[in-house]
């Protein structure tokens, strides 16, 4: 731990490692000298190395694993704190950290309008068939009507699986467009969802076979990895869409290359009508070529979270728990340790 007239050592390890905004942050409250920032740009989901851990009490990591060999790494240097520019630690080995006396917290909530704006822009995306048309155009077509029918989203069903922040900001909108919002969220009651305009369903089952569209807003555990997968695929209606601004691995993505498969060779029959997906199972490395180039599949880049707005919260929270720990010996707000 530095002396009282030393600042205090963190390392910023972003994939652009610029330090301009987060220092203006650090001065705008008060804490401008008193934490050095050392920026360092790095390849996404790659660790910061012992020697770049060297001297630092704290890390702020944007995309940046702290998993195995890592733990050690960190709690070795004297790192007390990590936190990740996220929401989602799947990530982090939290308890290992926790065991190396090692604390780590997130950003909750960060980008929740950012995600519901992005999840229903997929969704409008496919029920006006806006991607699929520009790719028709630009394969030499000029055709309105070409691939599935279009109906509009006044009387559609969106079934939101689980309801935090994310399902929260996308319900209203969806309401706003004359749309019944039905949610299967077991955490929460029939009268919490009625305040919020929605309807509950008692099972995913329930709420698949009568959604329209199927929007994903649950978090990465055991429970919801491959939660969509065969047999609820099975039980969607051939002509729903679904939309996945969750983590990649809530999906199957061989069970949903089979649905969408099956959609194409029946007309509209069997399978699902198309997919929307901001995620994949493996996004740092052998993405799903098969999903990404389907002709009923809209892929984009894990960038449902980005706007400047969030980029800004994201800076705000993550120094504001460096600052909590380090220059008032508190414990900060979002800690998940």
């Amino acid at each position: 731990m530095p002396s009282n007239s030393e600042p205090h050592r963190v390392l910023y390890y972003t994939l652009d490692g610029n330090t301009r905004r987060a220092n203006e942050i650090l001065s705008e409250h008060g804490a401008g000298g008193r934490i050095q920032l050392v920026g360092l740009a790095h390849e996404p989901f790659r660790s910061p190395t012992r020697r770049e851990l060297e001297g630092c009490e704290a890390v702020i990591g944007e995309f940046m694993p702290v998993i195995g060999e890592a733990v050690d790494a960190f709690a070795d240097a004297g790192v007390r704190l990590v936190a990740s520019m996220s929401i989602g630690l799947n990530h982090m080995d939290v308890e290992r950290l926790a065991s190396r006396g090692v604390l780590v917290s997130n950003c909750p909530g960060y980008c929740a309008k950012d995600v519901a704006t992005h999840a229903m822009a997929l969704m409008l995306d496919l029920m006006r068939k806006v991607t699929f048309a520009n790719r028709d155009v630009l394969g030499g077509g000029w055709d309105p009507k070409v691939g599935h029918p279009v109906h509009r989203p006044d009387g559609q069903t969106l079934g939101l699986v689980f309801f935090g922040r994310i399902a929260r900001e996308v319900a209203p909108v969806a309401r706003a467009l004359g749309m019944r919002v039905v949610v299967w969220a077991p955490t929460k009651s029939a009268e919490e969802l009625a305040e919020a305009g929605c309807e509950k369903a008692e099972t995913l089952d329930e709420l698949l076979r009568q959604s329209d569209v199927v929007s994903l807003h649950c978090p990465l555990i055991e429970e919801t990895r491959d939660l969509i997968g065969k047999h609820e695929l099975e039980v969607m209606k051939p002509s729903a869409y679904l939309v996945n601004t969750a983590r990649g691995e809530c999906v199957d993505e061989a069970a949903l290359l089979v649905a969408l498969d099956e959609s194409v060779a029946s007309c509209g029959r069997h399978g699902i009508r198309a997919a929307a997906l901001d995620t994949l199972a493996h996004e740092a490395r052998e993405r799903n070529e098969r999903l990404i180039h389907h002709p009923r599949c809209v892929v984009t880049p894990h960038s449902a979270y980005d706007s400047l707005e969030a980029a800004d919260a994201l800076r705000q929270m993550s120094l504001q728990a460096v600052c909590k720990l380090l220059l008032e010996g508190r414990r900060p707000t979002w800690c998940v340790s």
